[in-house]
């Protein structure tokens, strides 16, 4: 009687060793997180609403232009396996969309960096359409050629303030400032850095087009602002995906009549400074 006693007894051990080991599982599994991101539709904004526009007559549409979004998120397995049961969530390699080193900070600074450059070329595009010049402001450094004497001297991200003592506004700017000199020739180049000014001695190199031709061996960007003040309400929403409805936004604003018809329309992509529509992320949750 004894010994079938504590054989029977063991019974709810085992049955409570296994719910352990199951709950320990099932936390194992909700804490691995896969190398995947889930993307699900995400918010949808009027992009002719967050137009703000300065100083010009500006005309708001009745339609709306329908600016839409993605939403995506770390899944652990439990969320990738409710997920596969969804057919508006798509399952994709996180490594498409994000380096292994960069943050949840990181990511999100530079996707709004992202929209910032979509909603400058966006107002460049519209205000071209419409008929304005963009006014020059700066010259900025995008890159420099390691066989000049320039190098180690220059800095991408350096701004181009004067040249032997000519203010640099513009492209032509830097153009006209070399005009008379050849290779060899020492010039003075101020330039903003950091927000602090400086001045170096720079020898110009030789062109490889041109015999004795000068050159600095750098690359530039001419930066630009609208003749007027001009400037979106988006929020925190991030990426350049906004670019061809906020082109189109400006537009309807600044032009008198309704490009919508009343209507409402939705349409994502991308916008180029030459104003053709590029590349669509999330193009099946924004459908």
């Amino acid at each position: 009687m004894e010994d079938r006693h504590r054989g029977g007894s063991s019974g709810p051990w085992y049955l409570l060793g296994g719910l352990f080991a199951a709950v320990i599982l099932l936390l194992a599994a909700w804490n691995i997180e896969l190398p995947y991101l889930a993307f699900s539709a995400g918010p949808v904004t009027d992009a002719a609403n967050s137009v703000i526009a300065e100083e010009v007559p500006v005309y708001p549409p009745e339609g709306e232009l329908l600016m839409l979004t993605v939403v995506s998120q770390d899944v652990n397995v439990f969320e990738a396996a409710i997920v596969a049961l969804d057919p508006k969530i798509d399952l994709v390699r996180r490594a498409a969309y994000r380096s292994p080193d960069e943050s949840d900070e990181d990511y999100r600074d530079r996707v709004l960096q992202q929209m910032d450059d979509s909603q400058r070329v966006s107002i460049a595009v519209a205000l071209s359409q419409l008929g304005y010049q963009m006014v020059p402001t700066d010259v900025v450094i995008t890159g420099v050629s390691e066989a000049v004497p320039a190098s180690g001297q220059l800095e991408e991200g350096d701004s181009l303030d004067a040249i032997d003592g000519r203010s640099i506004v513009d492209l032509a700017d830097v153009t006209a400032a070399l005009e008379g000199h050849k290779a060899g020739d020492v010039i003075q180049i101020r330039i903003i850095r950091g927000g602090s000014a400086k001045t170096v001695d720079v020898e110009l190199a030789e062109r490889s087009d041109e015999m004795g031709g000068p050159m600095i061996g750098i690359t530039v960007q001419e930066i630009s602002e609208p003749p007027f003040p001009i400037s979106f309400a988006a929020g925190v929403v991030g990426g350049p995906s906004a670019g061809m409805m906020n082109t189109l936004a400006i537009i309807d604003t600044l032009t008198e009549g309704e490009m919508t018809h009343g209507h409402v329309i939705a349409g994502p992509g991308t916008i180029h400074p030459d104003g053709t529509v590029g590349n669509i992320g999330g193009v099946r949750q924004k459908v």
